[in-house]
């Protein structure tokens, strides 16, 4: 293996990371911001709906993330 050939899979790995980083933090800020615009403060929220909302945000905004690496990883490969 050339350096060459390992620097462009570590230049792969490296975009792929960072996209999927950036997937995750913007679809997390979306769905918090989402909930906080339903948030009624004359209505308590049960401790359960609090937990299954984050929850719900970590896991949807990790497949976010995957995914965003993944149509990166398919763009680069178009060239």
């Amino acid at each position: 293996m050339t350096a060459l050939c390992f620097y462009d899979m570590l230049e792969t790995v490296a975009g792929c990371l960072k996209w999927a980083a950036v997937g995750f933090v913007v679809a997390y800020f979306l769905m918090k911001l989402y909930e906080a615009s339903h948030i009624h403060d004359d209505i308590p929220r049960p401790e359960f709906k609090i937990r299954q909302s984050r929850r719900a945000a970590l896991v949807l905004s990790t497949f976010a993330g995957m995914l965003s690496a993944l149509v990166w990883l398919l763009v680069q490969n178009w060239d």
